[in-house]
């Protein structure tokens, strides 16, 4: 294995037990009582999909998601996640945004940035004291900034953080942002960092941006989607699947498997189908609701990456709504849930 890979690999199972870390943080404020359970299940989803996709990496290297992530829902979403872990320090996190861009890198690969960024910041501030993610578009560029009231450092220590792995913090490796900047790399932007004793630190992201959301996660023009057809042969998955788009307001049709699907005579903006089924080929049941023109738009359920050739969209299982919800072209749920 090569020096980058096991970089790689350490610096996902680094994010991987913050995430998990998190997770414990959202459980301890749930059974506390100190916030909604909604809120933690939201908060608690969104740090099992950032983790389930790290491990993906893991795995295979590779990720199926878009390369394209809304900075600000990014940088909002770190923020609540870390919630918890200010709380516990008795210290401060916020979000400023003075533009929403679309930066050309995969969600979760921002997310780590942001995270282990702001992490090591809250990690090194005394009671009081505040971190802000900020985020911005300057020169054809997306740019987060997390910045802190710490105690900063000095010229040496910067260059040191910025050319190898070093750690502030005492028992620290300095995994975290050895990750950061081979995701800034990787994604063809920029780190740059900002600091002096006494005077905290600001480290400054610059990645490539795309000018306009002409796509939705599925591959597709984005569109009004108002019915959505069900192909999957797991009585679990399909209710889960109908309870989420039908409390979002559509119409939905759920079908186990091929047969019934072969007897469908229904009109659909969206049908998302299973690949494996029990009685068939999801591609097979593909090209025969386009030949009949039941469906409008297509999206492909597996538990594998997503094919190089796939002429539709793809959703990966195991998927939350977020998830589900982008694959098929409707807005998202929003930060309150």
């Amino acid at each position: 294995m090569s020096a980058d890979d096991e970089r790689l690999r350490e610096g996902a199972a680094h994010d991987i037990r913050n995430a998990l870390a998190t997770v414990a943080g959202w459980v301890s404020l749930a059974r506390s009582g100190r916030v909604p359970i909604d809120e933690a299940l939201n908060a608690i989803a969104l740090a099992t999909d950032t983790a389930t996709r790290t491990a993906d990496v893991l795995l295979d290297g590779a990720t199926d998601e878009s390369a394209e992530c809304d900075l600000a829902q990014c940088a909002h979403d770190v923020a609540r996640l870390l919630r918890p872990t200010a709380n516990e320090r008795s210290v401060r996190i916020e979000v400023r945004t003075s533009a929403t861009p679309i930066a050309k890198i995969a969600p979760s690969h921002a997310a780590r940035i942001a995270w282990n960024l702001a992490l090591n910041a809250l990690q090194a501030l005394d009671a009081g004291q505040q971190v802000t993610l900020v985020v911005e578009a300057a020169q054809g560029w997306a740019v987060l900034r997390v910045e802190d009231e710490g105690p900063g450092m000095d010229r040496r220590t910067q260059r040191a953080i910025l050319e190898h792995r070093t750690s502030q913090r005492e028992g620290g490796r300095g995994i975290g942002l050895t990750a950061v900047r081979q995701l800034v790399r990787d994604a063809g932007g920029t780190l740059s960092l900002d600091s002096a004793p006494g005077r905290g630190t600001s480290f400054r992201i610059e990645l490539p941006i795309v000018v306009a959301r002409k796509r939705c996660a599925s591959g597709v023009t984005e569109r009004p989607i108002r019915s959505v057809l069900v192909v999957e042969d797991d009585a679990g998955v399909r209710e889960l699947v109908a309870t989420t788009l039908s409390l979002r307001g559509l119409d939905v049709r759920t079908l186990a498997g091929r047969a019934e699907a072969s007897r469908e005579n229904g009109e659909f903006d969206v049908a998302l189908i299973d690949l494996t089924l029990a009685d068939g080929s999801g591609r097979d049941v593909i090209d025969d609701l386009q030949r009949r023109g039941i469906a409008k738009h297509f999206v492909l359920m597996s538990g594998m990456p997503s094919e190089a050739k796939n002429d539709h969209g793809w959703l990966r299982k195991p998927f939350d709504a977020r998830q589900l919800l982008g694959a098929i072209g409707v807005a998202p749920i929003d930060a309150t849930g």
